[in-house]
Parts: C-alpha cells; sequence; structure tokens
C-alpha cells in the first residue's frame, strides 16, 4: 500500500468521525432548541392564563380555556383542560392530542410533561378553594418532521461531502509526495558507475529539500569510499605484485639448472624473506579491514602506562644496539577501555617509526599524561623529519616518503590512525622546531559504569 492511499485513508476515517460527531451534534442542537422554545412558549402561556382564571374567577374559567383551544400559534393538535383532584373542570381542544393523566405525583410548580407525539405545560392554580392543574399542550409531529428532515439531509450532505473531501486530500497527498516521486526518480538513476551524480535540492525549505541534502551528503560518503576502496585494492595489488614477482622470479631461477647447495639455500632464504613481507602485508590489510568493518571487541579497563612501560622495556635492548637513547615519562596511571593487543600495536608501530628514522646518538622521548577526559601519548625522536609536502599523507595506505627505508609497506601508520579511531582518539604528527617528528596520539579515558562491577585492573 503506497503512502499516498494510506495518507488518504487515514484522512477518510479522520473525516468520517468528525463528520459524524458533527451531524449527531447538529441534531441534538436542533431537537433541543426546538423543544426549548416550545417547552417556554408553552409555559409563558398557561402561566398568563391560570393567573387569568384565578384573577376572574372560577366563572370565566370554561370561557377562557374554550378561546385558549382554538389558539394555534403554538402549534397544532391544541388541547386544554383543567382538573382536581375530584373532578375535571373543563377540556377543550383536540380530542386526538391526549393530556398527561391526573396523579399525585402531578408536579406543584410549573412543569412540562409530554412524550414522542404530545407536549404539555403544568400549572397548578387555586380552583374554588382547591388545589388544581392547568394542563396546555400541543402535538409535536412538526418539530420531530423537522428533526427528521435535518437527519435525512445530513444523512445524503455528509457522504457527499466526505467523498469529495477524501477526493481533495487524495489529489492533495499525491501533490505533496510529488517531490519524493523525483527524489526517488533521481535517486534509482545513480548506479555504482555515476556515484558523482547528486540529488536536484528543491527550492523550498521543507522536510524534502532536507531529506535532499541528507541524501546528497551520503552520496558523497559513498562515492569517497568507493574511491578509497578502489585506490585500497589497486595499491594493495601493486604492493602485492613486487614481493611476488621476486619470489617467482627467485623460485624460477632457482629451479631452471643445477645449484650447490649454498645456492640453494641462499635462493631459499630469498623466497624467505619475501613470503614474510607477504604475510605482513596480508596481516597489515586484514586488520585494516576489521578495523573498518567491525565494532571493537573484546576491550576492557586497561592501564595504558602499564603497557607503554612493557613495550618499552621490550624494545630497549633493540634501541642501545642502534645507540639511540629511548627514555620513557609516565609518572601516572591512564586507564583506558581498549583492546590490549590493538594498543600494543598502536604503541610498537610508533616506536619501531621513531627507531628507523633516528640515526644513532639521537633519541627517542616517549611520554604519558592524562587530563579531565583523554589520555595522551606523545613520540618524540631526533631524526631528519619529514618533509612539510609528506607530512598531510604520512597516514594515507602505501604510503612511503622519499626518505624511507626500503623495508616496510606503507601501512603502519595507517593502522596506529585506524586504532586510535576505533578508541574514540586521534594522531597526529608534526615536525619539531630543532629536528625531529612527534606523534601524538589521544585516547578516550576510561569511565567508571555505576550498574557493572569494575573490571579487573591490567
Amino acid at each position: 500500500m503506497t503512502i499516498r492511499l494510506r495518507l488518504t485513508i487515514y484522512w477518510a476515517a479522520v473525516l468520517a468521525a468528525i463528520l459524524l460527531v458533527a451531524a449527531i451534534a447538529v441534531v441534538k442542537i436542533f431537537v433541543r432548541q426546538q423543544f426549548s422554545a416550545l417547552d417556554a412558549a408553552l409555559l409563558e402561556e398557561a402561566q398568563t392564563v391560570a393567573d387569568q382564571i384565578q384573577g376572574k374567577g372560577s366563572s370565566s374559567a370554561l370561557g377562557i380555556l374554550q378561546r385558549l383551544s382554538l389558539e394555534t400559534d403554538i402549534g397544532p393538535g391544541r388541547r386544554v383542560r383543567i382538573v382536581t383532584q375530584h373532578s375535571e373542570v373543563g377540556n377543550y381542544g383536540d380530542v386526538h392530542t391526549t393530556p398527561p393523566p391526573f396523579d399525585r405525583s402531578l408536579p406543584t410548580h410549573p412543569a412540562i410533561v409530554g412524550n414522542r407525539a404530545f407536549r404539555f405545560a403544568v400549572v397548578p392554580m387555586m380552583y374554588n378553594g382547591e388545589i388544581a392543574y392547568l394542563q396546555s399542550g400541543v402535538q409535536t409531529g412538526l418539530i420531530y418532521e423537522s428533526v427528521d428532515s435535518l437527519r435525512n439531509l445530513l444523512l445524503l450532505m455528509v457522504p457527499i461531502v466526505l467523498m469529495l473531501c477524501v477526493g481533495g486530500g487524495y489529489l492533495l497527498a499525491g501533490r505533496a509526495l510529488r517531490p519524493i516521486e523525483s527524489v526517488t526518480a533521481e535517486l534509482d538513476a545513480i548506479g555504482p558507475t555515476n556515484l558523482s551524480s547528486r540529488l536536484t535540492v528543491p527550492p523550498v525549505a521543507d522536510e524534502v529539500e532536507r531529506l535532499t541534502e541528507v541524501i546528497n551528503a551520503l552520496l558523497e560518503r559513498l562515492e569517497r569510499a568507493s574511491a578509497t576502496e578502489r585506490r585500497f585494492a589497486s595499491d594493495a595489488a601493486h604492493e602485492l605484485r613486487t614481493p611476488l614477482a621476486v619470489l617467482r622470479t627467485g623460485l624460477e631461477v632457482a629451479l631452471a639448472r643445477e645449484r650447490t647447495p649454498e645456492q640453494n639455500r641462499a635462493a631459499l632464504g630469498a623466497a624467505h624473506r619475501e613470503a614474510l613481507s607477504l604475510c605482513r602485508i596480508a596481516d597489515e590489510l586484514l586488520m585494516l579491514s576489521r578495523l573498518n568493518g567491525e565494532v571493537m571487541v573484546d576491550r576492557h579497563r586497561l592501564n595504558l602506562r602499564a603497557l607503554l612501560t612493557e613495550i618499552a622495556a621490550t624494545v630497549g635492548p633493540l634501541a642501545q644496539a642502534r645507540e639511540i637513547k629511548l627514555s620513557v615519562d609516565a609518572p601516572q596511571d591512564a586507564f583506558v577501555n581498549g583492546n590490549e593487543g590493538h594498543l600494543r600495536r598502536l604503541i610498537v608501530n610508533l616506536l619501531d617509526n621513531a627507531l628507523k628514522f633516528t640515526p644513532a646518538g639521537g633519541s627517542i622521548d616517549v611520554g604519558l599524561k592524562s587530563d579531565a577526559n583523554r589520555a595522551i601519548l606523545r613520540v618524540a625522536d631526533t631524526g631528519e623529519g619529514i618533509h612539510p609536502a609528506e607530512l598531510p599523507h604520512i597516514f594515507d595506505r602505501f604510503f612511503r616518503g622519499a626518505g624511507s627505508p626500503g623495508e616496510g609497506s606503507g601501512l603502519g601508520l595507517s593502522l596506529c590512525r585506524e586504532i586510535a579511531r576505533a578508541h574514540g582518539g586521534e594522531i597526529a604528527a608534526a615536525n619539531l622546531p630543532s629536528s625531529g617528528t612527534a606523534f601524538v596520539v589521544t585516547l578516550a579515558l576510561y569511565k567508571e559504569d555505576p550498574n557493572k562491577a569494575t573490571a579487573p585492573l591490567r
């Protein structure tokens, strides 16, 4: 069922309920107004006649009653009479109009009694020293005929008005949804090969305009993601092609002719190095894919200071062997909600990168501090620094600067950035004023959940 049809059905249901309630209210108000006017006229006239009879005496009662029975200005079927507890004093008018019976339940004050056929005003009065009642009434057939006519008119008009309004609502719904249909048609025309296309933004600032802007923003993100994936696939193929070609060539040469054991050992060693390079690239590509496509799992409360100290102790001998001074300044604990393996990979990559570009006799300074919401890890070296033109691209996948050593896949810093972002943080790099480069990683601090037990410290 289309939105247009659903809107029309909802509009028809609401409008039908409104019209039905309005029609019932109109009929009830009309009936009340008609009988209110009739009752007021009957009571006023009956009270006036009762006062006249009481003022002139009982001798004039019958004449007054007879004249009153001939008046038809209030309604047809006029009937008047005076009754006491013992007898009926006078009874004039239309015999088809039945007055109310006399019993002890008659009111002691002016009142209206009746049924669907007749309406009577009953006024108590004194007649020859005893209580009597003047009953003056008319038939109510004309009023009910008017009510029936009004009801029939409403029964005819309400469906007609409902159909006209529903038809108009259907047309208006179609007109209101026309921009949506236009957006749908334009969006359907955009395929995987033309993600650069954008929807036409309507000139009116309404919900459709907002929807179009959101869809255009989504298309822009899809275009960037698609371009990134294509570039990633191209770069990955390029990076894998070289070690595969070297591995294949070495094996073909080794198999082409008889070789000495030393030559075979050298060929196998070269093949082993290329295989290790391929494994490293595949491992880094797999981790990048997981970081981009999956929600980080296996997180816990992690002491970043303890992890940093442990890694620095492992890397320390390697730095000493290269005559590089490695210093760690982490005076306080800094707890984050993180994955230990991923954060270990981040710190190791940064230290490995610093060791590659720091000459003998240089130094690497590692610092860890925290503020109210963040843990801040800083790794600074005294190398030559990064060329300003290359600095914005060092976190791109497979990027290797002009001064990069031959080893490496160009994915290490990309992994660092994705790991930092997966932990709600960010990484940045800048050249130092003297020499060298500083990498700064910010990570969100661990926040205690009052509804859960505290995780064990690590």
